[in-house]
């Protein structure tokens, strides 16, 4: 089962890098992409939908590129998923069912119908996995994967 899209996965691993050099200030898409194994066609989608989301700002011409706009302490990863695959990121059913109340991604419905006339088997542990991934997202930023590459490494 994936938690996230292959264009949220590019994302994460460009800015993971982008954190790790500490280049916060100003970084080069093709390097960036190269150093994290990204396709730069796919990386530099990812960084145009983190500008549509103020994430950072892209500089066009002859020593352009991208700088961050928010402080790496504010950018948390599920910003970066949220920017990048949309606010409906984690309401798929993990079997690829069809929620029919819509209201399952928040699972507010007393009885949701996510598909072929029943609730699927995973619903509930998807509930579940689904905070947990989202709270675990939100609390990490940038700067906290900086800081825990640099402990790691000593």
């Amino acid at each position: 089962m994936k938690l996230f899209s292959k264009a949220s996965e590019y994302a994460i691993r460009s800015m993971l890098r982008v954190a790790e050099t500490g280049s916060f200030d100003g970084f080069s898409p093709k390097q960036i992409c190269a150093a994290a194994a990204v396709p730069e066609a796919f990386g530099r989608k990812a960084l145009a939908a983190m500008v549509k989301a103020k994430i950072i700002r892209g500089t066009r011409g002859p020593g352009g590129g991208y700088a961050f706009l928010r402080d790496p302490r504010d950018v948390s990863l599920l910003d970066i998923v949220l920017a990048v695959d949309g606010p409906e990121a984690f309401a798929e059913c993990p079997l690829g069912l069809l929620c029919k109340s819509r209201n399952c991604n928040k699972c507010h419905a007393s009885n949701p119908d996510c598909g072929l006339g029943h609730v699927c088997p995973l619903h509930n542990l998807w509930r579940k996995t689904r905070r947990r991934v989202m709270k675990y997202l939100k609390s990490t930023t940038l700067a906290d994967v900086r800081f825990r590459g640099r402990a790691s490494a000593k």
